[in-house]
């Protein structure tokens, strides 16, 4: 395993969508592992294609740790909005958020809600008292549990609400749960908030997770944010939580990886210099 240059715990999100793709991401362990990362977010399009109990053996194969478990793929295909106008979507939605929380308790991992919030257009007011409604029911479930879960900040093509970190942290500070906290994306922030970097040290009590993502949505290094910047942002404030590389592969993934490793290695080997 290469010595890791990271200054904070990096993992790399994936879409795991059939069988047939266990062996690429075999081969995407052992590149993370040869690369310094410590594990991956998996997006699920169906929970039942990997029981947690082989998912758990395969990381452990490599060294790898299961960070969080990604819904997007799970809601896309199912038509999920915790904010839908309607209580009985909303109530499929809670439903098979809960599903989820209980796959990622049993990995030990946390769960991450992006689109799962629901698309944009239509009454934004509206919507974020339904996703909170929605997100209200679910707090016993979470608690009970104690699996964190993480609303992400998305930008405004993808959302309607909570599309900024300062609209997060309103969500959040009326959830009022140690388990509900936000998850931060340099690609959205780079298009919604008017210094990403300035949103970082105002917001850092409440995401624990960071997301890379470049300004393409590629990943870092294949694009044209600056992230030494933003590494240096987080080593001035403290930061103590966690970052993942998460984005659209380009050319393939693990062609992409190992670009985007370069460039990390690269990024923070110099703020050490």
């Amino acid at each position: 395993m290469k010595h890791s240059l990271f200054p904070f715990k990096t993992g790399l999100q994936c879409v795991l969508e059939s069988r047939e793709q266990i062996p690429r991401l075999k081969q995407l362990l052992g590149l993370l592992r040869q690369e310094g990362f410590c594990g991956v977010e998996l997006n699920l399009p169906d929970l039942e294609l990997i029981k947690p109990e082989e998912l758990r053996k395969l990381l452990e194969e490599y060294g790898m740790q299961m960070g969080m478990l990604a819904t997007g793929v799970y809601a896309k295909v199912r038509g999920l909005s915790l904010s839908s106008g309607s209580s009985q979507e909303r109530k499929r939605a809670v439903e098979g958020c809960r599903k989820n929380i209980d796959y990622a308790a049993a990995m030990g991992c946390g769960v991450i809600i992006g689109f799962l919030k629901g698309g944009p257009g239509g009454n934004r007011e509206h919507a974020e008292q339904n996703f909170l409604e929605s997100m209200l029911e679910l707090k016993p479930y979470i608690e009970e549990k104690q699996v964190l879960v993480l609303i992400e900040a998305t930008n405004h093509k993808e959302a309607s609400i909570i599309r900024t970190l300062e609209e997060g942290a309103r969500i959040i500070d009326r959830l009022d749960s140690p388990w509900i906290r936000l998850l931060a994306d340099t690609y959205h922030m780079n298009i919604e908030e008017p210094s990403l970097l300035d949103s970082l040290s105002e917001y850092m009590d409440y995401y624990p997770h960071l997301h890379i993502s470049d300004n393409n949505r590629a990943y870092p290094g294949l694009g044209s944010l600056d992230f030494s910047a933003i590494y240096w942002k987080l080593m001035e404030l403290g930061y103590q939580g966690t970052l993942a590389v998460e984005g659209n592969v380009q050319k393939d993934i693990l062609a992409d990886t190992q670009a985007c490793a370069a460039y990390l290695h690269k990024t923070c080997g110099a703020l050490e210099a």
